[in-house]
């Protein structure tokens, strides 16, 4: 019997699939698996991920270096308000700046009910691989 290939191919102004890169597991994931990185023409490591909009699981608190949205924010720091605590060398969480190396941070509470938010691909393949596969051939396999 002659397996015949599924193509999906969606198009209007909600569609997800048609023109979608592909699903390529991300060095952070690669890290912790202990596969390997993804990297530059040069042979490098990647500096950063390929970001995709993904659904927390459960809510988070992320702390955000102050400042650091805009190199030209610092310019005009009298003009904010302060900082919602500082991190130590430690990673600690301080009202109050106990060092001068500490990091002054806003505290953004992240919750799924929020939407989708920009983040890591962190999937691998069944066997322990990374991925690297188009939507379109994940919904073929599937159908």
């Amino acid at each position: 019997m002659t397996h015949k290939a599924r193509i999906a191919h969606l198009a209007g102004p909600n569609a997800t699939i048609q023109n979608t890169p592909p699903l390529v597991t991300s060095n952070k994931a690669r890290a912790k698996h202990g596969l390997s990185v993804l990297t530059n023409p040069d042979g490098s490591p990647a500096r950063f991920d390929v970001l995709r909009p993904q659904r927390l699981a459960a809510p988070v608190t992320v702390y955000v270096e102050q400042f650091s949205a805009h190199p030209l924010e610092v310019d005009a720091a009298e003009l904010y308000g302060p900082p919602d605590g500082y991190i130590d060398s430690a990673g600690h969480v301080h009202k109050e700046r106990q060092s001068e190396t500490d990091k002054p941070v806003y505290e953004v509470q992240l919750r799924p009910e929020d939407g989708l938010y920009p983040l890591p691909y962190m999937a691998t393949q069944a066997d322990d691989r990374a991925s690297f596969c188009s939507v379109a051939a994940v919904i073929a396999n599937v159908a």
